[in-house]
């Protein structure tokens, strides 16, 4: 497991708490993330839930947080 499954799995499961774990490791990484090949294998790997619909809008949730963060786009 490396540090993309780490953020994908607290993102399918969604809290408050996980956001903010993913968070911490995607600051502490300070810039090593790639978040576009997050973005790739968060909707790859969603692609095989029955609930792929509100699973992605986790991944546009923590987008957002990262672009109001100033780490994304």
């Amino acid at each position: 497991m490396n540090e993309y499954d780490l953020v994908v799995s607290k993102l399918f499961r969604g809290t408050g708490v996980d956001f903010e774990d993913c968070l911490m490791l995607v600051k502490a990484r300070k810039g090593k993330m790639d978040i576009k090949r997050l973005e790739r294998h968060f909707r790859e790997t969603a692609g095989y839930d029955i609930s792929e619909g509100r699973i992605t809008r986790h991944l546009e949730r923590f987008i957002s947080i990262l672009k109001d963060e100033k780490l994304y786009g």
